[in-house]
């Protein structure tokens, strides 16, 4: 009997892990901006519910307006987000032609070096790593003409993706003042049609997903300011240019599952030891050591165990996620395992994790 519910129970989550992957690759990207104008609408309900009952309008005009309020603001913040990153990002990519040629001089260096290695070793294997090392020098040489036909292959299909992306933005603007409006009639046919016990346990693993990934990701946000203000203060101190446009990049890729700054300030460390910048390699690296040092001290406390999965089960669902959906399935195939345990496993026993 024991042996038939632990069975039901594997196909019942298999079964909702199946329909989370479907979900998160066919479904998804046609809901994703009814989702988010649900998402916003939910957002302003709180100040909007003060407002109307303060001043006794009609809520569609509330809504009207507090959608529009956030909307304002979000626009505001991206303007002046944007003309800060954006002037560093094409001035950037003005002199990146020159970065790239001169990358040349460090990497004949290289490979001067690895030849002269090469040659102290015995034949069979000295020829053989002579070879390597030519066939890869070779492949590197076209490192440039890649990154430009990589940036070109990236213009161009942003330039053939703009309709869709107009659509999709007023579509989710669109949607976002229409939920707003109608949020107190969705909630009530959603309860009218839900079953009472489903509704407790719904309501139940509702509040626990909001304590834990809110909680979650309140901080990571909070984790990634203190990342950017660190990396974007060791720039200037190493006298790097762009330094606003490279600690945002470096601290949303520490955010990401797996990545960190390392991923990007270990290479360049070497890079600048190539080119003859001990102290800019040696700054980069303390860079680096402040950056994990801090996130390492931090994350347990800001953190703590609101994810509240087995570390093996993370990584589980960070590498189905990453083979099935990309980095976006990183992101919510670990969010579905929470939804998953949170609604099979609602009260783990002390000390258990997942």
């Amino acid at each position: 009997m024991q042996a038939k519910k632990h069975l039901r129970t594997a196909l019942i989550i298999l079964a909702c892990a199946v329909g989370v992957w479907l979900l998160a690759v066919f479904a998804l990207p046609l809901l994703l901006p009814f989702l988010i104008g649900l998402a916003i609408a939910a957002l302003v309900e709180k100040p909007l519910e003060l407002f109307l009952s303060r001043t006794k309008l009609p809520r569609a005009p509330g809504a009207f307006l507090f959608v529009l309020i956030f909307y304002a603001l979000l626009i505001t913040a991206v303007y002046f987000l944007c003309r800060i990153v954006c002037g560093e990002a094409t001035r950037f990519l003005r002199e990146l032609p020159e970065l790239i040629s001169s990358l040349a001089i460090p990497f004949g260096t290289l490979q001067k070096k690895l030849y002269e290695l090469a040659d102290r070793l015995p034949d069979g294997v000295g020829a053989a790593a002579r070879e390597f090392v030519q066939s890869f020098f070779k492949n590197g040489s076209l490192i440039g003409s890649r990154i430009y036909d990589w940036l070109f292959s990236a213009a161009s299909k942003v330039l053939g993706m703009l309709p869709d992306i107009v659509l999709f933005l007023i579509t989710t603007v669109i949607a976002s003042f229409m939920s707003s409006a109608e949020l107190p009639v969705l909630r009530e046919y959603i309860r009218a049609h839900t079953p009472a016990r489903w509704q407790q346990r719904l309501a139940a693993v509702r509040d626990r997903l909001r304590a834990t990934l809110g909680g979650y990701v309140r901080a990571q946000f909070k984790l990634m300011g203190v990342t950017f203000l660190i990396l974007t203060a060791g720039f200037l101190i190493l006298r790097i240019s762009y330094p606003l446009l490279f600690g945002l990049l470096l601290a949303i890729v520490d955010a990401l599952p797996v990545f960190g700054t390392g991923t990007v300030l270990i290479p360049w460390s070497i890079l600048m030891f190539l080119r003859g910048n001990v102290r800019c390699g040696v700054g980069l690296l303390i860079l680096y050591g402040c950056a994990s040092l801090t996130r390492q001290a931090l994350e347990p406390r800001m953190v703590g165990r609101h994810i509240g999965l087995h570390p093996l089960l993370t990584l589980i669902a960070l590498y189905t996620g990453f083979r099935c959906a990309g980095i976006v399935g990183m992101v919510l195939f670990p969010v579905a395992a929470i939804f998953l345990k949170q609604i099979f496993f609602p009260n783990p026993q002390p000390g258990q994790t997942g």
